[in-house]
């Protein structure tokens, strides 16, 4: 996924050109004025204060709020369709959300579509924000921990090993993570119940996509570098768990183990 970013002092605006989709991010400094449609949901302290559909020009007041996230929908979407989606992912996670927002059934024929759609705006939203935005409740009080790359663990090789992949992989760098040469990757591509792609096996997919040349037969031929742990479970298995619990050491010690920052 190719993102294009500009980051100013009160506000991220992030544009996915393959998608003609943008995220606007702003701080609760200024009241920003919106021109153009979409859907918009409003935080404060990490709680969602509103989700709401923009329909033509609105000025956002009031200091109820610390955080306003603006995404655009594409033209085959209909506003009150994406905004369902929403409020059934947010309910989906246990998210706790304001009274008035309530569920209602969307169409069969487009649910597969906003699922997909919300899905992925917000795993970008989450990696460009601290809000962690519409996960579950339980992640948030937890938080993700943090990791620390350092000199010791790049000379450590760390193994993936199980029945549908087998790897060997070194941290060499802060954001530079390898694959060596002869790695075995996962062949089956996971569904969800209704068969379609699930949305971390599409990241896979793409990865996939981008280092074609450096494997075949789902066995890669040269080693191949990419830039973090879970990039690397995505092109490996697809993700579907957590990375740094699968890759290990020799002794079976966990890279969250050696890397993680209490």
């Amino acid at each position: 996924m190719k993102l294009n970013v500009e980051l100013k002092e009160h506000w991220t605006n992030i544009i996915s050109k393959e998608d003609a989709i943008e995220i606007k991010i702003y701080d609760g400094t200024k009241s920003p004025v919106v021109n153009h449609s979409g859907i918009g949901i409003l935080l404060f302290k990490g709680k969602v204060k509103n989700i709401f559909q923009v329909e033509k020009e609105l000025e956002v007041k009031g200091n109820r709020w610390d955080r306003l996230i603006l995404i655009s929908i594409p033209a085959n979407l209909k506003l009150h369709h994406v905004l369902q989606g929403f409020i059934h992912e947010a309910i989906k996670n246990k998210v706790t959300l304001p009274k008035h927002l309530k569920k209602e059934k969307l169409p069969p024929a487009v649910q597969e579509l906003v699922d997909r759609f919300v899905q992925q705006q917000l795993f970008i939203i989450n990696r460009f924000g601290s809000d962690h935005v519409l996960i579950p409740e339980k992640s948030k009080l937890g938080r993700k921990p943090s990791h620390r790359w350092n000199k010791m663990v790049s000379q450590i090789p760390f193994y993936v090993d199980t029945k549908e992949c087998r790897a060997e992989i070194q941290w060499v760098k802060r954001n530079e993570m390898v694959i060596r040469a002869g790695a075995v990757m996962k062949r089956e591509v996971p569904l969800n119940k209704n068969g379609s792609i699930r949305f971390a096996a599409k990241m896979g997919q793409k990865i996939r996509e981008d280092h074609q040349q450096s494997f075949k037969d789902f066995k890669t031929t040269e080693d191949i570098i990419l830039k973090s742990v879970n990039e690397v479970g995505l092109f490996l298995y697809f993700a579907g768990t957590n990375s740094w619990l699968v890759l290990k050491d020799a002794k079976g010690q966990t890279i969250d183990a050696w890397t993680r920052v209490n």
